[in-house]
């Protein structure tokens, strides 16, 4: 090695390590002070800043330059001369340089000289954004992921794929580490657009959803809220990513530049193309009109994407550019359903859809090579299957068949009959050696399975709550399997040689109704999603590990205090169940199953007691004891859905009031033995919230109804009196809640759409204050008091959640969720939230 202070420059025989860490450098490049720091750490030669200018002054011709508002950052010219100083060929040895190269970055990080911790906030943004690169092709990623203020600071792009494309941990702590990777991808999507105090709470929540305690408290540390614990039905390890944006109506996927990509369509007109491994978009298409079916070909060795829309339109378009290849037209109506394929080396396309004709397309030429008629109603999807040695395309649509095509023919060769609605979904595989196809049908909750050698059913898939709207086929384990989705808003697996499901992928906010798979670094991956659900990226080998958290498997509705044996509980109707959860630890202490989905709970003591009452989508009304965890019994009379439900004092006994859509409200006893509701009135207008009030010494209720106002009634047995109506101003009270500020009754009211929350006074009917700071619109409103303070809890459709302080009257804290959420209590330190299908209990941190 020659001097590193020579003054005739860089001597040539020095030049290879001088050069080699711009070899691996990343993204536009590295920076000077890092670009000697790392040819320090790879060739242990003790390399300063002036020899790195003086190798730029002399090879500046070899090296691109990026000028940063900054510094400059910079990379090597040739990358034929960067494989060969990374030596690509020694991959030990390769590894080994990045693991110098990641210990060496992580050397340059400040240390607070208080808590010995790493300061990522004051990282290099090399470092911030390009570490992780470099610990994944090292080996060493899960080790840097142990330090949770990583987690917080690490450009979310930069890591996640790193996580997507680094081996997954093996050895002893290989479970802890793979969840640490699931908390990270859980809401990425989401806390990619933030700063690092709401990234710290996203993480902090999603690591609770995942059992992990002890992450959460790391990841919440100084913040004013920090989860207790959560439950985690909407979160899944398999999950890769969830791909920000609209949701999306037809799926498949290509390999483009040798990476593997998804291609979707909307009711947008667009037609993205985006990476499987980080979601970066490759290429937008922009159509005529809505895409609602697609599928995926290559066309002269390029790949290539046909479209259908529902004007009827047909194309062709190459996805290397961009390019519309060719148009095909002949439909009327809706194309619903778009499958490719190749026949004897050539590519074909099938499609069809309102007008009930399957056509099928040379994709080389043109040209139409079938016509094929026999459905009686729309089409709506197509997959191919061999049987006999011939190619088959397999047909599903409104009028309830599945109708089997000789493509080579271009006829009719099976009709199946069994599904009792509209077939949306078909997929196709061999099992045992015959070739078989998956239904699922719009009204069915099972998925079938069909021989196609005979026609004959082998077997039902039993298992989803709802409608079943997708199916593909895919191998796992050297056996095939089926996914299935739909109304339910799961991804299913199942193994088809026996019929068993292996494992249930939740976490859409909505119905999904498409399904597509890939091969992702040799690992077979999936892409979900729906016209209301964002599409979502799933490793299916992680599928098939075993995972599964306790919880509602639908919205969490409502959510009440409850006290329970002396101990703070929270009761939490959604899906068909009321459960109640003790605050302290998260135990799950009853599950009461209903007939019908709950909408709203309230809790109340009666006779010193716990009890709730529910309301239901099909005006079904309960009444439990808690203590016992039993129903009482059902509360008759309501024949649609129940809005809202109260206790209130009557005579000094809690009665239960109920309202329904239909403007009804109904007063019970719920010691009477008939059931039979002592009052029945029907309303000027549907009331919407509830709450039981002290008014001048006196019991009340407060209403807020669909017309915009605040009604206060005083009950007795046989009777009730409205003792003052108070026009709000909003055009439609959504809920409202209520407290005390200076020793006076107060209501908050949250109108339909809007982004504040009024504050009345019920002892003269005032407006005090208006809540105005919110993002979007105010989805729900509940009070806590203690520590001396009043204040208001707020939840916006962002996914914020707002701390107000009454008193003062301005906003105290804000917390940021990883999904948006629809109710929430206050239950001592605690505010219990139901985040979708979640429950989430935040505590505040006053220390």
């Amino acid at each position: 090695m020659g001097s590193a202070s020579d003054e005739r420059g860089v001597a040539a025989d020095d030049l290879s390590a001088l050069l080699r860490p711009l070899a691996f450098a990343e993204g536009s490049g590295l920076p000077p002070a890092l670009w000697a720091v790392l040819a320090r750490a790879l060739s242990g030669h003790p390399w300063t800043a002036q020899d790195v200018d003086r190798c730029r002054e002399r090879w500046g011709g070899r090296l691109n330059e990026t000028v940063t508002p900054t510094t400059s950052d910079y990379r090597l010219r040739d990358p034929a001369e960067a494989l060969r100083l990374r030596d690509r060929g020694d991959r030990a040895g390769e590894q080994q340089a990045q693991r110098a190269i990641t210990a060496a970055l992580l050397a340059e990080l400040p240390v607070d000289g208080g808590t010995g911790r790493r300061d990522w906030s004051a990282a290099a943004p090399y470092i911030v954004r390009h570490l992780a690169a470099h610990a994944g092709a090292g080996g060493v990623l899960d080790d840097l992921l142990e330090d949770a203020e990583y987690l917080v600071h690490a450009d979310p792009g930069g890591l996640l794929r790193a996580l997507n494309t680094s081996a997954p941990p093996e050895g002893r702590f290989s479970e802890e580490r793979r969840i640490r990777r699931s908390v990270y991808r859980a809401s990425a999507d989401v806390h990619a657009t933030v700063g690092p105090p709401e990234r710290r709470d996203i993480l902090a929540v999603d690591a609770a959803r995942h059992g992990e305690p002890g992450l959460a408290r790391e990841l919440s540390r100084d913040r004013p809220w920090q989860p207790r614990w959560a439950t985690g039905t909407m979160v899944h390890p398999a999950l890769r990513l969830a791909k920000a944006g609209r949701g999306v109506d037809a799926a498949a996927c290509a390999v483009i530049d040798g990476r593997p990509h998804a291609v979707t369509g909307c009711y947008d007109s667009n037609v993205r193309v985006w990476d499987l491994v980080d979601g970066t978009e490759h290429l937008v298409i922009t159509e005529d009109d809505g895409v609602y079916a697609l599928d995926c070909v290559e066309i002269d060795g390029r790949p290539h994407v046909v479209t259908g829309t529902c004007s009827g339109g047909v194309r062709v378009w190459d996805l290397d550019t961009g390019a519309v290849r060719m148009a095909l037209g002949g439909h009327k109506g809706w194309v619903r359903a778009v499958g490719c394929t190749v026949i004897d080396g050539r590519p074909y396309a099938v499609t069809a859809g309102e007008d009930r004709v399957v056509r099928m397309w040379d994709l080389v030429d043109g040209s139409v090579r079938a016509r094929m008629t026999g459905h009686t109603d729309t089409v709506r999807t197509v997959a191919f299957a061999e049987v006999g040695g011939r190619t088959m395309a397999v047909t599903g649509g409104d009028d309830t068949t599945v109708r089997v095509w000789d493509l080579e023919k271009g006829v009719e060769q099976a009709v199946l009959t069994g599904h009792t609605s509209a077939v949306y979904a078909v997929a196709c595989t061999v099992i045992d050696g015959i070739p078989h196809a998956v239904t699922g049908s719009g009204g069915e909750d099972v998925a079938r399975v069909w021989r196609l050698t005979d026609g004959s059913e082998r077997t039902l898939l039993s298992g989803h709550t709802s409608w079943i709207s997708a199916v593909t086929c895919v191998g796992l384990d050297g056996r095939p399997h089926a996914l299935t989705t739909g109304g339910d808003r799961t991804v299913r697996v199942w193994d088809l040689t026996d019929g068993s499901q292996r494992a249930v992928l939740t976490g859409h906010d909505g119905y999904a109704d498409v399904l597509a798979c890939a091969e992702v670094e040799g690992r077979p991956y999936a892409v979900s999603g729906g016209h209301a659900s964002r599409p979502r990226v799933w490793d299916l080998c992680d599928a098939l590990r075993p995972f599964g958290r306790a919880g509602h498997t639908g919205t969490v509705e409502s959510v009440h205090a409850v006290t329970l044996e002396g101990r703070p509980h929270a009761a939490t109707g959604g899906d068909t169940t009321v459960r109640v959860w003790d605050l302290a630890d998260g135990t799950q202490r009853l599950t009461l199953p209903t007939r019908h989905r709950v909408e709203v709970l309230a809790c109340a003591p009666v006779d010193d007691r716990p009890h709730a009452v529910t309301g239901a989508c099909c005006g079904d009304v309960r009444v439990w004891d808690l203590a016992a965890g039993t129903g009482l019994r059902i509360l008759p009379g309501h024949d649609h859905r129940v809005e809202t439900v109260a206790w209130a004092d009557v005579n000094g006994r809690p009665h239960v009031v109920t309202s329904d859509q239909e403007r009804t409200v109904r007063v019970w006893d719920p010691a009477d033995a008939t059931g039979r509701p002592s009052l029945t009135e029907r309303t000027r207008s549907a009331v919407s919230g509830m709450e039981s009030v002290t008014i001048d010494g006196r019991p009340h209720l407060v209403t807020g109804s669909d017309d915009g106002a605040l009604r206060i009634w005083r009950f007795t047995a046989k009777s009730r009196r409205v003792t003052a109506t108070v026009p709000t101003g909003h055009h439609s009270i959504r809920t409202l809640a209520h407290t005390v500020i200076g020793g006076r009754p107060h209501a908050l009211t949250v109108g339909r759409n809007d982004t504040v929350v009024q504050v009345w006074d019920l002892t003269d009917g005032t407006l005090r204050t208006t809540l105005s700071d919110h993002a979007s619109g105010v989805l729900a409103v509940a009070c806590a008091t203690g520590d001396g303070r009043t204040d208001a809890i707020t939840l916006d459709s962002s996914g914020t959640v707002y701390v107000w302080d009454l008193a003062e009257v301005r906003l105290r804290e804000k917390v940021e969720l990883p999904a948006r959420a629809q109710c929430v209590a206050a239950v001592g330190p605690d505010l219990v939230i139901g985040m979708g299908d979640d429950v989430v209990v935040l505590t505040r941190d006053d220390g």
